[in-house]
C-alpha cells in the first residue's frame, strides 16, 4: 500500500484527524476522527507519522474539514477546572508546562469572549472540587485585572499559570482544609506554611522555568507589611505578579462557601480587600482589582428598589449601575424567564445585595447570558 509523510497543513491542534496515521512499521498512532490534543502530539505525528492509502487518496485533494463546535466561554472554564484537577492529581504528568498552557489559554479565551460570564462563573458555578475551582477562579481574576493593568502578554501568562498552580504544594490537603471547622492541627499548619516553597519545587520538577510563574507561587502569601510567609518579605521585595495573585487568592476564597461558613458577598469581600487589609495588600492594585470586577460583580444577587430579586449580568462604566436581570416580580413571584433591567432607571436600581441560595433561587446561566453560558 502506498504511503507518504504527513504534511504540516494536515494537522491542527484541537481538530480531528482526517485519516489514520501510522508509524513506519504500520502501527496505528492516531485514528480517523480523533482530536489532536496538544502541540507536542502534533509534532510527534509530523516526525513519525505516515499516511497509508491508495494512490488517489495520497495524491488527491484532502476531504473537507468537519466544522468543530467552538466551546462557549463557560464550557471552556468548566473544562479548565476538570483538566486542572486531573493534571494536578497526576504524580508524573507528561509535558506539564504545555498542558497547563492549554488550560490557561481556555481561561484567557473565555475572559476575552465574555468577561462577564467568566466573572459570574466564580459566584454561580460552585460544584466540583474546591481546589481546582478556586484556582481557575483566581486565574480569571488575574487575567482580567492583569489586562486592565496593561501587563505584557508574557508576564500575564505567567501570573495566570501561577494562579492555576499556586496550591500545588498542598494539593492533596487543600480540600480537606476547606472542610475543617476547627483550628488546624500542628501538622496541617506546618503543611500550609510550607506549601509555597514546596509548590515551587514541584513546578521546577515538572519543567517550569518561568521566573514570573515561580516567583508568584513562592510569594503569593507574602504581605507588604511583612506579616506574610514563607520569608516575611516587605514592600518592594514582593513582585507585582505575587501581589496581584494575593488579591485574587484572598477575594476568591472569601466569596466561596465552606463547610464552616457561608460565602461572603462580593461587595463585602471587595470592601474588605481595600479597607481592612490596605496595609497588607497592595492598595493601588486593590483599586484596579475592584474597578475591574465591578462594585457589583456579574453573578451577584441583588434586590432592586421595586422589590424584585435580580442577578447582575453586565458591568458598566464607573458611576453607572450595572445591567441586571430580574428573577422575580416586585412582590416575589418567580418569573418564567429573566427580564433585563437598566440600573439607571430608578425603580430598577440596586437597593441591596442578597444571597440567592438562602432565598432558594436557582440561576440558569444560559437563561441569563445565552449561548456564551451553555455548558
Amino acid at each position: 500500500m502506498p504511503r507518504r509523510p504527513i504534511d504540516t497543513t494536515e494537522l491542527t491542534v484541537g481538530r480531528p484527524m482526517r485519516f489514520n496515521a501510522y508509524d513506519a512499521r504500520g502501527n496505528l498512532l492516531l485514528c480517523l476522527g480523533q482530536v489532536i490534543g496538544s502541540e507536542a502530539q502534533r509534532e510527534t505525528l509530523l516526525q513519525h507519522g505516515l499516511f497509508y492509502g491508495s494512490e488517489e487518496e495520497c495524491r488527491g485533494p484532502l476531504p473537507p474539514l468537519t466544522p468543530v463546535p467552538v466551546p462557549s466561554p463557560l464550557a471552556r472554564l468548566l473544562g479548565a477546572r476538570r483538566e486542572l484537577q486531573a493534571l494536578l492529581a497526576d504524580p508524573a504528568p507528561v509535558d506539564f508546562p504545555g498542558t497547563l498552557a492549554g488550560i490557561a489559554e481556555h481561561v484567557c479565551e473565555a475572559c476575552r469572549v465574555n468577561p462577564d460570564v467568566a466573572l459570574a462563573s466564580m459566584l454561580l458555578c460552585t460544584a466540583g472540587p474546591y481546589s481546582s475551582r478556586h484556582a481557575v477562579n483566581a486565574a480569571i481574576a488575574c487575567q482580567l485585572a492583569g489586562a486592565a493593568l496593561a501587563f505584557d502578554a508574557g508576564e500575564l501568562a505567567g501570573i495566570v499559570s501561577a494562579a492555576l498552580t499556586m496550591n500545588i504544594g498542598m494539593f492533596d490537603l487543600h480540600d480537606t482544609l476547606v472542610a475543617c471547622e476547627g483550628p488546624l492541627s500542628d501538622a496541617q499548619h506546618a503543611a500550609v506554611r510550607a506549601h509555597c516553597q514546596l509548590g515551587v519545587s514541584h513546578l521546577r520538577g515538572h519543567g517550569v522555568t518561568s521566573t514570573t510563574w515561580l516567583d508568584a507561587v513562592h510569594d503569593h502569601h507574602e504581605r507588604i507589611d511583612g506579616s506574610g510567609y514563607p520569608c516575611g518579605k516587605r514592600g518592594a521585595e514582593i513582585g507585582q505578579a505575587a501581589r496581584l495573585l494575593a488579591l485574587a487568592d484572598v477575594y476568591c476564597a472569601r466569596v466561596s462557601a465552606r463547610d464552616c461558613r457561608p460565602p461572603l458577598q462580593p461587595t463585602q469581600a471587595l470592601r474588605w480587600l481595600f479597607l481592612n487589609e490596605g496595609a497588607a495588600l497592595d492598595e493601588h492594585l486593590a483599586q484596579v482589582f475592584i474597578k475591574t470586577l465591578g462594585i457589583y460583580p456579574p453573578g451577584s444577587g441583588v434586590r432592586l428598589r421595586n422589590g424584585s430579586i435580580a442577578v447582575v449580568v453586565q458591568r458598566r462604566p464607573v458611576g453607572h449601575q450595572p445591567i441586571v436581570a430580574s428573577l422575580t416580580t416586585h412582590d416575589g413571584l418567580r418569573l418564567r424567564s429573566p427580564i433585563r433591567r437598566r440600573g439607571d432607571v430608578e425603580t430598577h436600581a440596586i437597593a441591596e445585595v442578597v444571597d440567592l441560595s438562602t432565598l432558594g433561587l436557582k440561576v440558569s446561566m444560559e437563561a441569563l447570558w445565552g449561548s456564551d453560558a451553555a455548558d
